[in-house]
C-alpha cells in the first residue's frame, strides 16, 4: 500500500511541480500578502506621523501659542471669522480658533479665558486637528493637581508588553491561517473534484493501486503544499514583525524562538484538518466549480473564529469555556496560537491542540476513503 500510496503522491507533486499557477498561489502568494500586509501598515504610519500643514487657522494668539499651533499643523494665513467658519462646514477647512484679546493663563483659575474652536465633526482631517489641540491645550490648563508625578515609581502593575502584544497576537493568528489556506484552496477543492469532472478519475480508479492509496496520495500532495505555502507565509511574517516593531517604536515586543516554531507547528496542524475537510468537499463535489464554492464555508466559519478570538470583548467568555477551547478542531489553533503571543501556553494545551487536529485530519482522510471505495463517486 505504502508503494501504491508513493506513486500518487509522486504523480501529484509533479503535477503542482509544473502547473505554474499553483506553484504562483502556494509559494509566492502567501509571502506577497504578508508583505504587502506590512508594507502598506509602513507606509500608513509613515504618512500619519509625518508633518502636515493643515488647513487651520487661529486668531489673537500670543508668540509662544502662535507657536505651538504651527508645531502642530496650523497654518499663520491671516483669515476673516465668517468665511472660515462657512468654508469649516463645506469642509474647505479644518478648524479656525479664536483666542480673547491678551490671552493669559490664570495659574489660579480666578479668571479663565474662552477659546473658540470651530471644527467639523464629519470631517476627519478636521477631527485629527481637534485631538491635536485637545492634547496641546490640555497640556498648558492650570494645575490643580497631578497624578502619578513621579517618575521613579512604577504605577502600571500590568504587562509593559501586553497592548503590544494583544495588537500582534489579536492579528497575526487569522492572517496566517488565512494566507496558507488561499494559497492552497484551489489544488484543495480542485484535486478531486477536478479529476472527477475531467472524467479522469475513473480511469484511476480501474487501475490496480487501491482506492484508499490514491486518496492518502493525493491528501499528502495537498499538505505538502500547505507546508511550503506555511514556509511561504512565515518569511513574510518576518518583514511583518519588524514593521510592527517599527510602529510601536519604544514598546516593540520581541518573541523567543521557539515562539515562532510553536506557532509554525500549531499552525500546521489546523491547515492538516481544514485540508482534510476541503478533501471532503471536494470528493463529495460533481464539478470543480462547486468544490470551491463549498469550500469557501469552513474558511469563512474559520475567519469568523479568527475574529473572535481577536475581539477584546470575548476575551472573558473565552476564559470561561477554559479547556474546551482546545477540543474544537481548527478553531483550538487558531486560540492557543494568540495565547502564544499573548500570553504563554502550557505543554499539555499546545500537545491537545496538535493532536485534535491531527485526528480529525486522519479522519476526514478516512472519511474521503470512504468515499474514494464507494463506486457512486464515479461518473455515469
Amino acid at each position: 500500500m505504502m508503494k501504491d500510496i508513493s506513486t500518487v503522491y509522486k504523480k501529484e507533486i509533479r503535477s503542482i511541480l509544473k502547473d505554474r499557477t499553483i506553484l504562483l498561489m502556494c509559494i509566492i502568494l502567501p509571502f506577497a500578502i504578508m508583505f504587502m500586509e506590512g508594507f502598506l501598515m509602513s507606509a500608513m504610519n509613515d504618512t500619519e506621523n509625518e508633518e502636515k500643514t493643515y488647513n487651520a487657522y487661529y486668531m489673537n494668539a500670543s508668540e509662544e501659542m502662535a507657536a505651538a499651533l504651527k508645531a502642530i499643523g496650523f497654518s499663520d494665513k491671516q483669515v476673516e471669522k465668517q468665511t472660515t467658519i462657512d468654508q469649516i462646514k463645506n469642509k474647505e477647512a479644518e478648524m479656525l480658533v479664536i483666542f480673547p484679546d491678551n490671552f493669559a493663563i490664570d495659574p489660579e483659575g480666578a479668571n479663565i479665558p474662552n477659546i473658540e474652536i470651530y471644527y467639523n465633526s464629519s470631517n476627519t482631517e478636521s477631527l485629527k486637528v481637534r485631538d491635536k489641540i485637545s492634547t496641546l491645550l490640555d497640556t498648558l490648563r492650570p494645575e490643580v493637581f497631578t497624578i502619578n508625578a513621579d517618575t521613579s515609581i512604577t504605577y502600571d502593575l500590568g504587562d509593559e508588553d501586553y497592548q503590544a502584544k494583544n495588537l500582534i497576537a489579536s492579528m497575526v493568528p487569522g492572517l496566517l491561517v488565512m494566507t496558507i489556506i488561499y494559497g492552497i484552496m484551489a489544488l484543495a477543492s480542485n484535486i478531486i473534484a477536478g479529476d472527477k469532472e475531467s472524467n479522469f478519475l475513473n480511469t484511476v480508479l480501474i487501475t490496480p493501486v487501491s482506492r484508499s492509496s490514491v486518496a492518502i496520495g493525493k491528501a499528502l500532495a495537498v499538505m505538502t503544499a500547505a507546508g511550503i505555502s506555511a514556509i511561504s507565509a512565515f518569511a513574510g511574517l518576518a518583514y511583518l514583525m519588524s514593521t510592527f516593531n517599527k510602529m510601536l517604536g519604544e514598546y516593540a515586543v520581541t518573541y523567543a524562538a521557539t515562539d515562532y516554531i510553536l506557532t509554525f507547528v500549531v499552525i500546521i496542524c489546523e491547515a492538516f484538518a481544514l485540508v482534510g475537510l476541503i478533501l471532503i468537499i471536494s470528493t463529495l463535489a460533481k464539478t470543480a466549480r462547486s468544490a470551491q464554492t463549498l469550500s469557501v464555508i469552513p474558511i469563512m466559519i474559520l475567519f469568523l473564529g479568527s475574529f473572535l478570538t481577536s475581539n477584546a470583548g470575548m476575551d472573558a467568555m473565552l476564559s470561561k469555556v477554559g479547556t474546551t477551547n482546545y477540543l474544537i478542531p481548527m478553531w483550538n489553533a487558531t486560540y492557543l496560537t494568540k495565547n502564544i503571543l499573548l500570553t504563554g501556553v502550557s505543554t499539555s494545551d499546545i500537545l491537545m491542540t496538535c493532536a485534535i487536529n491531527i485526528v480529525f485530519g486522519i479522519l476526514c482522510l478516512g472519511i474521503v476513503s470512504h468515499l474514494f471505495n464507494n463506486e457512486k463517486i464515479v461518473n455515469e
